[in-house]
């Protein structure tokens, strides 16, 4: 295919940015070099490279190389008699000099315009209408238009069984065989359909260049109005209207009566719809203005437009925001907001508004619009809420929810009521507003979806409610019941045939519930690339970069090749940027330049500075609401970057500006066990350097070790190695030296099984100093020689680069040692047995 044949709305256009599950490998077809051109022609020309060399050298410059164009050059050169053939010698001829003097075109079009103009006039006329109608089309469409255009010309009016009638048959066939022979067209149909193509996008475009600019109008008027005859003749409106739309809107300035005008936006409409459903919103964003410039300022929401006006420009708010166009929403929501007589009309259109305020980062504008339109709902709700307030709105819920299985929850009815849908649409995207600015709101929006969907009925929205519900379940420590909403929610999904809480929900139940019960973080990402990739096609964007977030964010956790994850991070970045998702931009340029330190691309590995991002900065970047949101990441990042570097008292400080806010702010996200993990470890390790603040320290680390082993009861394979080399840490500062050796080894062993090589690292790391300590060299070179190792095929560089210039002796010693190469070994066949079950 050529790159500007391939549209980014197509299948091949989401194929080709990763957008479908399916690998694909992508070859590059370049220009032909010299000695390309050289074997081409000498195989055309039966002749020995060494004579045709003269001739090749032309053609090269001719055509850059471009096989295509080389090809008819030669052709073109032969009808043309500069390129002649010897029937004595049996070899072909030319005349260097006359090749080098003679203007020849070394544009394509132009060489192909010439070659059309030597063509006789009815078969360059046939050609110019067959490029009208586009690069495919039908013998019997061509018979048509040419006795219509034959009609136009002597003034006879003619109708659907009339033109059929008057179609030269004979004449056309013979005219399509004679552009076959001169290469121009090619047959592509099967049967009794005659279908052709052009044998190239150039030779239509070339035979496009013939017609006369002004008179193009008026022919794709004709082939528009006759496409639509046709259509309405086989009622087949709804396949063709594509075709349809795409001749009349190049002619819609000739259309004046008001009967074909509102037809065409009609069609229009139709088409912008049917582009919306199949995710081609860049198109659907063409036909909806189409169809709008078609009704005249008086017509809009008036009488009989009312509805076509209302689609249009609830289809255009829609497309505009899916296109990352977040400021004309606005103005197709204030002409809706205006006109429009009832507030459910009003409603698609306020959840686009509400959505371009969550990407900007306008959580608050959100928020208020939802309270605005969910009271007009009859739905009122608090602007605040007190612990008072949540807990009697909790208690009303899970007594509408006593008594009722899994079962009985999934045979729910459909929800009819349409006001009570709409309401769920808007406090479905209200849930957003209030994570990042008013989580005191939160929890009632949450209790309010679900007693909806308990007393009316289940909805498309349903799942998100339960979903949440779930979330909200294991935040407060209910990890049991928490999965069971989130199962439940998937359920639901399949009730409906639409897909347009697919993301949300995926993303909800594998971003926030799932790894913290029974599943690894590896777990969840083939579930969130899923749903970031139905976002992009349903236009829910939001939360399909919500997935690509925590996607990263797991993918860091688990110890993806650091070399790796910081392409895709760049990539994903790009993603958001072209969305205008600028909150979850910020989360993945955190992560960016952690990674980035990690690898060494960075002056100072502890602070995040460097090509993505200047911490001191970076808040400005972002909206004052979700301020703390990234301010707590940005702690988390810094406090895991100062330990691996071993700036203990810089954790802790880190630690204590965050202790108290963070799962406040970061409520079921990843980065509370990295926080605790952390603030525990150095807090253990200022223990052992210094008796001073030692009790404060100790409260800390039995705090953070008590919340791990809760974690780690629910979800063993993210948190199990974790608490092991907590307990090796704490056994170690106490004295408990046969223990901590137990558990370390334990900790190697429970990360190495959860193959997150990182902290399989780490857990070395620290085996080793407790070894130093001891004065155990041997032991000691034993893990610190693994530790630097783990830490170069993860891609940490400054940290191996590290680990080599404080300990190069004891590493070197430790690589000869044979423990060193049997446990390698014995990793090198895990890892490689892990990938073939892969």
């Amino acid at each position: 295919y050529r790159e500007d044949e391939v549209s980014p709305d197509s299948f091949l256009g989401k194929l080709l940015r990763g957008e479908e599950a399916i690998n694909v490998s992508q070859i590059r077809v370049q220009p032909l070099d010299k000695s390309a051109v050289e074997n081409l022609v000498s195989y055309a020309l039966r002749m020995s490279r060494r004579l045709i060399r003269p001739l090749a050298d032309v053609v090269l410059n001719k055509t850059d190389g471009n096989t295509f164009f080389v090809v008819h050059l030669l052709v073109t050169l032969r009808d043309e008699g500069l390129l002649l053939y010897d029937s004595k010698h049996q070899l072909w001829r030319w005349n260097l000099d006359e090749l080098r003097t003679r203007e020849i075109s070394d544009d394509i079009v132009d060489l192909f315009t010439a070659k059309i103009d030597r063509l006789d006039a009815d078969a360059r006329g046939l050609l110019t209408l067959a490029a009208g109608v586009g690069s495919t089309f039908r013998e019997s469409t061509l018979r048509i238009l040419y006795a219509t255009s034959q009609a136009d010309r002597e003034g006879i009016t003619v109708d659907k069984s009339t033109v059929r009638q008057m179609t030269p048959v004979t004449e056309v066939k013979n005219t399509i065989k004679e552009l076959e022979k001169e290469g121009l067209i090619i047959a592509t149909g099967l049967g009794s359909i005659s279908r052709y193509k052009f044998s190239h996008d150039q030779i239509r475009k070339a035979a496009y260049s013939l017609i006369p600019v002004a008179d193009r109008p008026l022919m794709h008027l004709r082939i528009g109005r006759m496409f639509l005859m046709d259509a309405e003749y086989y009622s087949r409106v709804d396949k063709d209207v594509f075709l349809i739309v795409h001749q009349l809107n190049r002619s819609k300035e000739l259309i004046r009566e008001a009967e074909e005008r509102i037809s065409l936006a009609e069609l229009n409409l139709m088409a912008g719809e049917r582009s919306i459903q199949t995710s081609a919103f860049g198109p659907a964003l063409t036909y909806l203005k189409a169809g709008l410039s078609m009704l005249k300022p008086n017509e809009l929401f008036a009488g009989e437009y009312y509805d076509i006006s209302l689609r249009l420009y609830s289809s255009m708010a829609e497309v505009e925001l899916v296109n990352g166009n977040v400021g004309n929403v606005e103005a197709s929501v204030a002409i809706i907001s205006k006109h429009a007589v009832k507030i459910l009309h009003k409603v698609p259109s306020y959840v686009c508004l509400i959505k371009s305020y969550i990407a900007r980062g306008k959580t608050k504008e959100g928020i208020s619009t939802c309270l605005y339109v969910l009271a007009k709902l009859g739905l009122q709700f608090p602007k605040s809420a007190g612990e008072l307030t949540t807990l009697r709105s909790l208690i009303k819920t899970k007594m509408r929810l006593r008594g009722k299985t899994d079962e009985r929850l999934k045979q729910l009815p459909k929800m009819e009521d349409q006001s009570k849908i709409a309401a769920m649409r808007v406090l479905s995207v209200m849930l957003s507003c209030c994570y990042y600015a008013r989580q005191d709101l939160l929890p009632l929006v949450i209790f309010r979806m679900v007693r909806c969907s308990l007393k009316y009925g289940i909805s498309h929205i349903s799942p998100i409610a339960f979903a949440v519900y779930g979330y909200f379940s294991m935040v407060t420590g209910d990890f049991k019941g928490g999965y069971r909403f989130g199962k439940l929610a998937l359920s639901f999904l399949k009730k409906f045939e639409t897909k347009e809480m697919h993301c949300q929900t995926i993303c909800i139940v594998w971003g926030y519930i799932a790894p913290w019960r029974d599943n690894s973080f590896r777990d969840s990402m083939e579930h969130l690339t899923y749903a970031s990739k139905v976002g992009m096609e349903v236009g829910d964007h939001e939360y399909a970069m919500h997935c690509v977030t925590f996607f990263s964010a797991f993918s860091f956790i688990v110890g993806r090749p650091l070399a790796l994850l910081e392409d895709e991070i760049n990539d994903f970045i790009k993603y958001a940027i072209s969305l205008h998702q600028d909150l979850q931009r910020v989360e993945m340029i955190l992560l960016h330049q952690c990674v980035l330190n990690l690898m060494g691309r960075s002056d100072n590995p502890v602070i995040l500075r460097g090509t993505a991002m200047d911490e001191d900065g970076i808040l400005e970047q972002v909206a004052p609401e979700n301020a703390a949101n990234i301010l707590n990441e940005m702690y988390v990042y810094r406090m895991l970057l100062a330990y691996t570097f071993g700036e203990y008292k810089a954790v802790v400080d880190i630690a204590d500006k965050s202790r108290l806010t963070v799962a406040k702010v970061l409520p079921g996200q990843p980065h509370l066990v990295i926080h605790a993990f952390y603030d525990a470890l150095a807090a253990c390790a200022l223990v052992r350097e210094s008796s001073a603040s030692s009790r404060k320290h100790k409260e800390i680390i039995k705090a953070s070790m008590k919340r791990m082993k809760s974690w780690a009861a629910s979800s063993p394979s993210n948190c199990k190695h974790r608490v092991l080399l907590l307990k090796a840490e704490y056994d170690a500062l106490r004295g408990k030296k046969s223990s901590a050796c137990k558990a370390y080894d334990a900790s190697i062993g429970a990360a190495h099984e959860s193959g997150i090589v990182q902290e399989e690292a780490l857990a070395h790391e620290r085996a080793a100093l407790f070894f130093i300590k001891l004065g155990d060299e041997a032991k000691a070179s034993h893990y610190l020689a693994t530790a630097h190792q783990l830490y170069l095929d993860w891609g940490a560089d400054a940290k191996s680069s590290q680990l080599q210039t404080q300990y190069s002796t004891m590493i070197s010693k430790g690589r000869t040692r044979r423990s060193f190469q049997d446990y390698m070994i014995k990793r090198s066949a895990s890892v490689a047995s892990e990938l073939k079950s892969d």
